[in-house]
């Protein structure tokens, strides 16, 4: 990004325009908006209104808006987001850096600035919070996956709730280069209160049918869960039926081999002896709902108690002198 003298026209702030493009020195910029957050916020947003002059007819280079995500607050990037041109603030916000593919909400994500999210979503329109949270960097991660992996349970309440129903089950089911769904990545780092969110914010057949999905090492939500907090796997049994949890608990494991293959998951789980452990919970969680499966269906046929009173409960007592 270097410019000659001869092409670089500087300004009151750390930016610089070069041809059609503004540049910034990142970490000039951070300190700059720092010192000017901490003596006067409105000085600081009337600077980044004057800088917008610029972008309604420029573009915006890699780490301007990722500096100003990280250190500003939400009131001067409120006036920055309103400054631009809507085309071109929509441009803005689907821009991702060139080495990684990071967005402005991918950005805010990885550094919890959920006030930020907010204002950033309430600038556009439904469809466009969706197109914007449906972006993927070079790992295939959208913002919603890094917050899930985060375990930021209020970042992914309010990126679920900016969208609609069949747009919030659209971008639960989309998966990256691993073929992790943002539920993948909460269940096996052990986040409950994401999963719960998760829960809440569809509908029972979607939160059934994201369970039964699969990475590409043939694991479920729940069996990531099993390898790490029961908590998790708390929130899966209570969530849903004792017929559709059978199933899940039903669902083989990988083989070790086949998953030990995978780098993250050695990472994160560590030896073979864990991998035994959690095949013996699956196993465990299997019998135990087998059981109440069979006892269920002795119960509802009769069986369970014969002679018993309509064929569900141990047999009554007569009382004394009656018939």
């Amino acid at each position: 990004m270097a410019a000659s003298a001869s092409n670089k026209t500087t300004a009151q702030y750390p930016t610089w325009m070069e041809e059609d493009k503004i540049y910034c020195d990142e970490a000039k910029l951070e300190d700059h908006l720092t010192q000017k957050l901490n003596y006067n916020e409105n000085d600081a947003a009337r600077i980044f209104q004057q800088i917008t002059g610029h972008i309604k007819q420029h573009n915006l280079s890699d780490y301007f808006w990722y500096s100003a995500a990280k250190t500003m607050s939400t009131e001067p990037i409120r006036v920055l987001l309103h400054s631009i041109e809507h085309s071109q603030l929509i441009r803005l916000l689907s821009y991702g850096d060139v080495e990684y593919g990071h967005t402005a909400l991918r950005w805010c994500a990885a550094n919890r600035r959920n006030e930020v999210i907010k204002v950033i979503l309430a600038s556009v329109s439904e469809d466009e919070c969706y197109q914007l949270l449906s972006i993927t960097d070079s790992a295939g991660w959208t913002p919603l996956h890094f917050s899930c992996l985060q375990g930021d349970a209020e970042s992914v309440n309010v990126m679920l709730n900016h969208i609609n129903q069949v747009m919030r089950f659209s971008l639960l089911q989309m998966t990256d280069i691993e073929g992790f769904t943002p539920l993948h990545e909460a269940s096996q780092r052990g986040h409950a209160d994401v999963m719960k969110v998760i829960h809440e914010t569809v509908t029972q057949t979607q939160w059934i049918n994201l369970l039964h999905m699969k990475d590409e090492y043939e694991m479920t939500a729940l069996q990531s869960a099993v390898w790490y907090k029961q908590s998790c796997v708390k929130i899966i049994r209570d969530s849903v039926s004792d017929e559709v949890w059978l199933q899940l608990v039903s669902t083989p494991l990988p083989e070790n081999n086949q998953l030990y293959t995978y780098n993250r998951y050695q990472i994160i789980h560590g030896s073979e002896d864990f991998y035994q452990r959690a095949v013996r919970r699956i196993n465990e969680l299997r019998a135990a709902a087998r059981v109440k499966s069979v006892l269920q269906t002795e119960r509802n046929s009769g069986m369970l108690f014969p002679g018993g009173g309509g064929g569900g409960g141990p047999p009554k007592k007569k009382k004394k002198g009656g018939k």
